[in-house]
């Protein structure tokens, strides 16, 4: 064994016994080399990938730093020990370490996507992103990366984008069942449930024993509705791994939109059981109730943020469960602290520009004026079924909805997809969202199928209801379009001081679609005065056609609020509609606890508390 070609000779079978997968056999080779030559590189680093190989992460990284520190232009060594320290939630040491890597090897496509990998695990999607674009330019059929990149695209906001690089991912490996979750995932988020539920029907008949795949089709499910359907699909999920704390979260949620907080509770604290890293579900039990949390679990909750343990994703569930403990209990200074820093990290995470926005604001506002609407008088439909509820989130809207749908000519559709799919189906979107171009070139015949398109799948919901409610509340930009769709329709606009509105909205985590602007207190006030003014310019060209109801007004004059509502939506008076909180009918929103209960006022002026963290925001919006 002293001699160095037995040396060599030893370490080359180890190195064949590891590539033929006989990974113990090689482990004892690699052992007996360095028992003579305890700094031999080669085998200190191929020991060291048999310990990441295997699970022993952390014997992994200690082999492998001896490597890096002998041969200090190891690239390969750099991104195995960036592999360890990651597998460790050593992020920081890990981006090092694969940044170093790549110094020496710029043009290697597999370190740009472990770097992109380890910058998406640290929160830093942006620059995730660059690296998974200079991975593709240097390798563009890494699938993986494509659909790393169309996820992180995807967690931005950007929807179209992702939806074009996991079908090119898609066409490269159609059977990869990783790539056809993913563009599952993202046809969800770009509101095509119909093809995101035939997406993931076929990977779960690919994989009928996976779990994962069960929990995401039942939340498309969910999204349109099929409550008993989603439900079914969680159940199947928590049959194959009783022990999956998402399917159980997810459980939860389902539990709580029909109105059963214990349940909810019992599979949230389940699934945080079963994985602390379910840090939403900490979140959720705190949307339950008041002081749902024990002093215990507070007090867990803000241990765990002093920690590191915690990627940005998880802290900002935990820093928007602590808010909300504290506010619960009058703490209002470390309430308004933890809800700034769930803020920034939710603001750090998306790509967001304010001044897009107000240029679609501005075009709807141009193109639908007066004259537009006097060409088309006679177009869209009679049918008087909708009734269309739209306003900024955090408005009384789940509550006015909840209302019209405990009259028993009313069904409650909830937020529904319906009118953008059907707008998507007849006229060009920009950016996703605005179709104002293609109205320039559009024909009643265009008008007359987006009504059909609309009306036919809205009335599969409910063939005999009177009245139909929809939702949707970014549907207050399409305002004129609805006019010219469903002259007869109502809409309603829920009002509610824009102080407590934008101050809810900033407590609250929406999904990746949509309210961008809801992270920053002054994008959030920007973007409140924009649609203000919109809401202003349809009084303009469509005078007294919104109906609008205030939620001070409804809270302070519930029956006198609610008869002068059911009288514009031509409803019978019903004692019913003043019952709404014993409503058995699934609530799929932030509300959903919330309108189990008889009405309270406490949420009137709720923002006067944080007054002085809400500056920035405050001296934006119009005077009360």
């Amino acid at each position: 064994m002293n001699d160095a070609t037995d040396l060599e000779q030893k370490f080359k079978s180890a190195l064949e016994l590891h590539r033929a997968g006989k990974l113990p056999q090689a482990e004892r080779l690699y052992r007996q080399i360095l028992k003579v030559a305890p700094s031999h590189p080669e085998a200190l680093h191929y020991f060291g990938v048999i310990g990441l190989q295997v699970g022993r992460n952390e014997d992994a990284v200690s082999l492998i730093t001896k490597v890096v520190d002998l041969q200090p232009a190891n690239y390969n060594a750099m991104v195995n020990l960036g592999s360890g320290l990651q597998a460790l939630g050593r992020i920081d040491e890990a981006i090092k370490s694969y940044r170093q890597a790549l110094a020496l090897q710029p043009e290697s496509a597999a370190i740009h996507a472990n770097l992109g990998n380890a910058l998406t695990s640290n929160g830093e999607i942006e620059r995730a992103i660059e690296r998974y674009e200079a991975a593709l330019n240097f390798d563009p059929e890494l699938t993986e990366a494509r659909r790393n990149l169309a996820n992180s695209l995807l967690t931005q906001g950007q929807p179209d984008e992702a939806l074009r690089h996991i079908l090119i991912a898609v066409n490269a490996n159609p059977n990869a069942i990783e790539v056809q979750v993913s563009m599952g995932n993202i046809l969800q988020e770009l509101g095509r449930h119909d093809d995101a539920i035939a997406c993931f029907t076929a990977v779960s008949e690919a994989q009928p024993d996976v779990a994962p795949i069960h929990c995401n089709l039942g939340n498309v499910l969910k999204d349109v509705g099929r409550l008993h359907d989603a439900t079914k699909h969680y159940q199947k999920a928590l049959e194959l791994d009783p022990n999956y704390a998402e399917a159980h979260y997810c459980l939860g949620r389902m539990r709580q939109y029909l109105g059963d907080t214990g349940e909810a509770s019992s599979e949230f604290r389940k699934a945080i059981s079963l994985d602390r890293n379910c840090t939403k579900a900490w979140r959720a039990i705190t949307e339950l109730s008041r002081q749902s949390l024990t002093d215990a679990e507070v007090k867990s909750i803000a241990a765990a943020l002093e920690s590191e343990d915690y990627s940005p994703e998880q802290r900002l569930h935990l820093e928007f469960a602590l808010a909300k403990s504290y506010e619960d209990v009058g703490k209002h200074v470390n309430a308004s602290e933890h809800y700034q820093r769930g803020n920034r990290l939710c603001r750090n995470r998306i790509a967001y520009s304010f001044e897009h926005d107000q240029k679609v604001f501005e075009r709807v506002k141009a193109t639908f004026d007066a004259g537009f609407f006097d060409q088309w008088t006679n177009a869209g439909s009679a049918d008087a079924t909708p009734l269309f509820v739209v306003g900024m989130p955090r408005s009384g809207s789940t509550l006015v909805e909840q209302i019209l749908a405990s009259h028993p000519s009313v069904h409650g559709g909830g937020e529904l997809p319906l009118l953008p799919q059907a707008i998507a189906r007849r006229f060009p979107l920009a950016d996703g969202v605005d179709y104002t171009a293609a109205l320039s070139t559009a024909s009643q015949a265009d008008f007359d199928s987006v009504a059909e398109s609309y009306l036919t799948t809205q009335r599969q919901l409910a063939p005999d209801a009177q009245r139909i409610s929809d939702k949707l509340l970014i549907n207050f930009l399409n305002i004129g379009l609805i006019h010219v769709l469903f002259p007869n329709s109502r809409i309603i606009h829920c009002l509610r001081d824009p102080r407590d509105t934008c101050f809810s909205i900033y407590k609250h985590i929406f999904g990746a679609r949509g309210h961008h602007y809801a992270y920053d207190l002054e994008e959030l006030g920007r973007y409140y005065n924009e649609y203000a003014k919109l809401m202003v310019h349809w009084e303009d060209v469509l005078p007294g056609r919104v109906y609008q109801i205030s939620y001070e007004s409804l809270v302070q004059e519930q029956e006198s609020t609610t008869r002068a509502l059911l009288e514009y939506c031509e409803l019978s008076w019903d004692p019913a509609c003043l019952e709404f909180h014993r409503s058995e009918r699934p609530v799929v929103t932030h509300s959903a606890s919330q309108v189990r209960e008889p009405i309270f006022s406490d949420s009137i002026g709720a923002w006067r508390p944080y007054e002085a963290s809400l500056a920035p925001l405050l001296r934006l919006l119009p005077a009360n």
